[in-house]
């Protein structure tokens, strides 16, 4: 998977759910004789040059994935300027060895343009939404290298901001002196560790402001590392990584939360006009840092610098490369 889709993924991980868990539910489960004909799920992504949406046919339940073509041409217009695009059909094999059909098409949708999202049956019967992409942001971080708490600035107004979090990517250091004396050094392990500031944010006149706290995340990182069993004591840093969705005004779940209970209701959060579904408009940001080693010390972390914690017989005082032990993903 591409790793902008990996990450929205992750952010959007209690929507995606929703539409597998509603064919297991009893209570909303049979439909038989529902006119609308398509489910859509994914969005249009003002930093990607091609777009993609999920789609299910509509039949005895709202998740029917069928192998072959289905009955379906999709199609996009640019409501601003009037071009449009027909979507090709691809059957994508996911990760739960389902086949999915996965609709694509290479343009880069427009900051602040309005687009009308069409899949047509051979009937006639059509499934569509109408999607505004945000505006352009800018991300003011001050002085992020030097200061424990670091105050965010956005710039810009995007109607929603969607999985705000930190990704510390954070990896233990062996130890210089193992014990007992003559035991090879345990091996690095890196294990990135992401803290959620969707609760932090706050409006301003022109967009949108946070504080990150980086001691008090440091708690958090030391706590995961335990949970791993790794040692929470001899822990460095090779990047912080602020991020988030830049979303339109659909984006905004019911009750303020990505509640699976809530979701795997049809049409509890859905904006698909004579369908189910969810097709939304942004982008990703993401800035990224290193704080300096005064600041990582006072934090509570561990340094390369002259290499006091490792081994003697260390050729370099770099950080171990990447990936280490474990995939991006850390787990």
């Amino acid at each position: 998977m591409h790793p902008t889709l990996r990450l929205v993924a992750g952010l959007f991980t209690a929507i995606l759910v929703a539409l597998p868990l509603a064919s297991c539910e009893q209570a909303i489960d049979p439909i038989i004789g529902e006119d609308r004909p398509f489910t859509l799920w994914g969005y249009f992504d003002a930093n990607a040059d091609t777009q993609k949406v999920r789609v299910f046919t509509i039949e005895q339940r709202l998740g029917t994935d069928r192998s072959g073509p289905i009955d379906a041409v999709v199609t996009s217009t640019d409501l601003t300027t009037g071009e449009t695009h027909t979507w090709t059909d691809t059957e994508v094999a996911f990760n739960d060895s389902v086949t999915g059909h996965v609709f694509w098409v290479a343009f880069r949708p427009k900051y602040e343009h309005t687009y009308r999202l069409e899949a047509r049956r051979s009937d006639g019967a059509t499934s569509s939404v109408e999607v505004t992409i945000p505006p352009n942001i800018d991300v003011e971080l001050v002085d992020p290298t030097e200061r424990v708490t670091i105050p965010v600035f956005i710039h810009g107004k995007p109607p929603n901001l969607v999985g705000v979090q930190v990704v510390y990517d954070a990896i233990t250091m062996p130890p210089a002196n193992p014990w007992p004396p003559g035991t090879a050094p345990p091996p690095a392990v890196r294990l990135p560790v992401s803290v959620s500031y969707t609760d932090e944010v706050e409006p301003t006149a022109d967009g949108w402001k946070l504080e990150i706290k980086m001691r008090n995340d440091f708690s958090v990182v030391q706590d995961e590392f335990e949970r791993n069993c790794l040692r929470s004591d001899l822990i460095a840093l090779r990047r912080i990584d602020f991020r988030f969705l830049a979303a339109d005004a659909d984006w905004s779940p019911p009750m303020g939360s990505f509640d699976p209970n809530l979701l795997i209701e049809p049409g509890t959060f859905s904006n698909v006009d004579n369908g189910f579904g969810f097709y939304g408009g942004g982008y990703v940001s993401s800035s990224r840092w290193i704080s300096k080693d005064n600041v990582l010390q006072s934090v509570g972390y561990v340094t390369s610098g002259p290499c006091p914690l490792m081994p003697q017989n260390t050729p370099s005082c770099q950080l171990p490369p990447e990936p280490c032990l474990t995939s991006e993903s850390g787990n």
